[in-house]
């Protein structure tokens, strides 16, 4: 019994911090294509465009600023009828270099923009467009690609994500 307490005890004092974050799953097309929009984050990991939401603000309107902000991009259509929500946990020492638990939740959604040129933010090393089998190898995170193929197999069965190379993307 004694035990159980120390271990509860050393785990009540490490910080645990609550994040919620939306991110998107951006493409575009070319030469019939979709191409997708990763960015390289500063902790070395490569990723598609998320952010916090901010007090008050609804989750499109997060992700709009967080587009813009981080891209450049003004106008893109989300996709209805897609959202995927990761849940997950990590030590926010590599990032901040406070040792506390983050739980971090981070709502997906799918669009779609017309916009090739991307103006990256001071918040990442760099970015660009990317096919589909492109993605799949320069995405960091197994769970992220999980959720990307998912809005790939979303996009091929409403008909949006058609083109003659499919079989190979």
């Amino acid at each position: 019994m004694a035990r159980n307490a120390k271990i509860n005890q050393s785990k009540q004092k490490k910080k645990i911090k609550f994040e919620i974050s939306v991110g998107i799953f951006l493409f575009r097309r070319e030469k019939g294509k979709c191409l997708w929009l990763l960015l390289h984050y500063p902790a070395g990991h490569w990723d598609f465009i998320k952010g916090h939401i901010e007090k008050n603000e609804k989750i499109e309107e997060t992700i709009r600023r967080e587009v813009l902000e981080e891209t450049g991009i003004k106008s893109f259509k989300i996709i209805p009828h897609f959202q995927k929500t990761l849940d997950y946990w990590f030590n926010n020492k590599r990032y901040t270099g406070e040792d506390e638990m983050v739980h971090k939740k981070v709502i997906f959604l799918l669009g779609e923009t017309k916009e090739k040129k991307i103006q990256i933010s001071l918040e990442h090393l760099e970015g660009g467009w990317f096919t589909t089998e492109e993605t799949l190898k320069t995405l960091t995170f197994n769970n992220v690609k999980k959720y990307f193929l998912q809005a790939v197999a979303f996009l091929k069965k409403s008909g949006i994500y058609q083109n003659k190379q499919n079989a190979k993307e």
